[in-house]
């Protein structure tokens, strides 16, 4: 049985029509596409964790406009953490560029996503009321 270790932000970034997601370049999950996000840290809230992981993975400085969900499923993430997931938008004209922990990023219309890593597939479809 996994432990809870964490709570984790992840966000959903919609630039223009399109989602930003980011090939992870490490495990869990290295190699696969997944939202932006990470670790919140003590001293700040889930919210500005979006953001500023946002910001470290892709160069975007985005606002989160809107709470998706807190994604607890048992087996979501293999270290435990639990996320709670943000509707964001970016707040200028920047394009998304691969920084920590990405190999890549790219910007994907919804109904044509890659397979995503964890849990991050629902995400999506929550933040962007589908099935």
């Amino acid at each position: 049985m996994t432990e809870i270790r964490a709570l984790a932000a992840d966000g959903v970034v919609v630039l223009g029509s399109e989602i930003v997601l980011l090939e992870r370049d490490h495990p869990p999950e290295a190699g696969r596409w997944v939202l932006p996000g990470g670790m919140v840290e003590p001293d700040e809230t889930a919210r500005t964790a979006c953001a500023r992981e946002v910001r470290e993975e892709t160069g975007l400085d985005v606002r989160p406009v809107s709470f998706v969900g807190l994604y607890d499923a048992p087996g979501r993430d293999p270290r435990g953490n639990v996320s709670a997931a943000y509707l964001c938008l970016p707040t200028d004209d920047a394009e998304p560029e691969p920084r920590a922990e990405a190999r890549r990023v790219g910007t994907f219309a919804p109904e044509d996503l890659p397979e995503l890593g964890f849990d991050h597939g629902g995400i999506v479809a929550d933040a962007l009321g589908g099935d």
